[in-house]
């Protein structure tokens, strides 16, 4: 018996995570980030008029906007990020959702 066999228990536990790609439009998203315990920014809200409501859920963590990794910086930086990309004719974000079930 060896201690390091394969074991699923922890990806049972801690689940997966599923690539939400969105392209935005210009303009305000309608979404609050924010970075819980200086972790990755994720989907704090969404207001129900947010274009993007009908793609990404609160919880959803942003790892990426227009390929500029996002994982390490704070809510602010993350908002003034997009919003300094709001004419932009589109901005690609990606989302991480964990697909762990509740």
């Amino acid at each position: 018996l060896s201690l390091f066999e394969e074991d699923n228990s922890f990806d049972q536990m801690y689940g997966e995570e599923e690539q939400i790609d969105v392209m935005a439009p210009p303009g305000k998203l309608g979404v609050v980030i924010d970075t819980p315990m200086d972790g990755v920014p994720m989907v704090h809200a969404i207001k129900d008029s947010s274009v993007l409501a009908d793609r990404i859920r609160i919880g959803d963590k942003l790892v990426e906007v227009d390929g500029e990794d996002t994982t390490e910086m704070s809510a602010i930086r993350v908002s003034k990020l997009i919003a300094s990309k709001a004419l932009n004719p589109q901005r690609h974000m990606v989302f991480l959702r964990s697909t762990r079930p509740r």
